[in-house]
């Protein structure tokens, strides 16, 4: 491609006249903490999670945060949206470093450059040109990828920049940001309308539910076609998207391989547990579904061929599953747990003879154990949610969260009860 239409559509998406609309809802938490590393240029920054989390706003957030208060110049700032169909030409690391030159050799900059690169896994050999301009002496560089593949999370990112980076993961709306978007305050009804909605803020802006189940629709599409068969090469479709729903459908039991096996053999769904162990593998590499694994708290280690899943986003079930309407205990249970991964927690289920406990939560040496229920109603319940609590002997708090409207006071064994809209306060 000539180089002036490139250096136009570079002039077109870019904010070099420092004016910048359409910024979305401000996700000031997220903002403050890429805030708190400017200047550490020696390590790129990585923005990651699930599509339409709003990754991209959060990056023009930045930019405009960069802008306004931190007295950057516009220019020194090059913004790529890799998902722009403008932008399909950019599909390898040499395409990528002739753009870059582009951008120096017509605006000359002076200082350092701030380089923002949307949705970076759509560049084959991505990571060797971000390795090479980090390592470049002459250049004074700030860089910032964002992506939608948790791959980039751990092993290949690893070992594509060395250890060399920063991870903000990126999360669909808490609670919180639930209630100050719509203005609402922190109690029962606005926690169940969360829970029965989305934290996929594209969906706050659509008028009706009709429309909000489209997008939705539309977004599995995405998530299964874009993402999952381009990337891995699956030619079974169809049957990774029974996988999709079946997983759906199914979230927040404790599951090994061949028992999933099984029961979709039971539904007339034939896998081998290798290909269903794949294709769930799959499905949590897109960030969709979390695999939680089993804790086994005599011996302290990790019983990985067991497994609870859960949803990133109750939006899948709430939008494309009428049947989930009476789901609330479940949809709580998962409220609860991505609640727990927004706080930095490190999750685990326990589950040994009849006796279970939903999350062993861990962060910074701290250990909580968490027990979700919709209503304590009744001593069968009560003594079911406590009961297993207290079989653990160890000094760690420990709680019952619910959904009901009175507090139950702490008990001799010292586990408090937590009304689930408040759980933010333990943590």
């Amino acid at each position: 491609m000539d180089k002036n239409i490139i250096f136009a559509l570079l002039e077109k998406y870019n904010f070099w006249d420092g004016n910048m609309n359409n910024l979305g809802y401000q996700r000031k938490e997220y903002l403050e903490k890429m805030v708190s590393v400017i200047g550490t240029s020696n390590l790129i920054k990585v923005l990651i999670w699930q599509r339409r989390v709003g990754k991209s706003y959060i990056l023009k957030q930045f930019i405009s945060r960069l802008i306004q208060n931190e007295n950057v110049p516009p220019k020194n700032i090059l913004y790529l949206n890799l998902e722009y169909d403008d932008f399909s030409f950019i599909r390898t690391k040499d395409e990528l470093k002739t753009v870059f030159d582009i951008y120096r050799e017509n605006l000359s900059i002076a200082g350092k450059i701030y380089l923002f690169i949307d949705e970076v896994q759509e560049i084959k050999w991505w990571e060797k040109f971000i390795n090479s301009i980090r390592a470049d002496h002459t250049l004074d560089i700030d860089i910032y990828i964002t992506g939608s593949n948790s791959s980039l999370l751990s092993s290949e990112l690893a070992t594509y920049l060395s250890g060399r980076y920063i991870n903000f993961p990126i999360y669909p709306f808490s609670f919180q940001e639930y209630l100050n978007f719509r203005w609402g305050d922190r109690n029962k009804g606005n926690l169940l309308e969360y829970m029965n909605f989305s934290g996929i803020p594209e969906l706050y802006n659509l008028p009706n539910r009709e429309l909000q189940m489209s997008f939705m629709s539309s977004l599995k599409d995405t998530i299964i076609l874009k993402d999952l068969v381009k990337r891995y090469a699956i030619k079974e479709v169809d049957l990774l998207e029974k996988i999709f729903f079946f997983l759906s459908s199914n979230v927040w039991n404790l599951f090994s391989i061949n028992a999933i096996a099984r029961k979709l053999h039971s539904e007339w769904i034939n896998i081998s547990p290798t290909t269903l162990s794949n294709y769930l593998r799959y499905l949590q590499n897109i960030l969709v579904f979390y695999g939680v694994d089993r804790y086994d708290l005599k011996w302290k280690r990790i019983l990985e061929w067991e497994k609870k899943y859960y949803l990133n986003d109750l939006g899948f079930v709430n939008f494309l599953f009428s049947s989930f309407d009476n789901y609330a205990g479940k949809k709580l249970e998962n409220y609860v747990y991505t609640t727990l991964i927004q706080h930095g927690y490190t999750v685990f289920v326990w589950n040994m003879w009849d006796k279970e406990i939903d999350f062993v939560a861990e962060k910074e040496g701290r250990k909580i154990y968490l027990q979700a229920t919709y209503l304590l109603f009744g001593a069968e319940v009560i003594q079911r949610e406590y009961g297993n609590l207290r079989f653990i002997k160890d000094s760690f708090p420990k709680y019952v969260v619910s959904l009901d409207d009175i507090t139950l006071p702490v008990d001799d064994y010292g586990i408090e009860h937590v009304q689930a809209w408040n759980i933010e306060k333990i943590l």
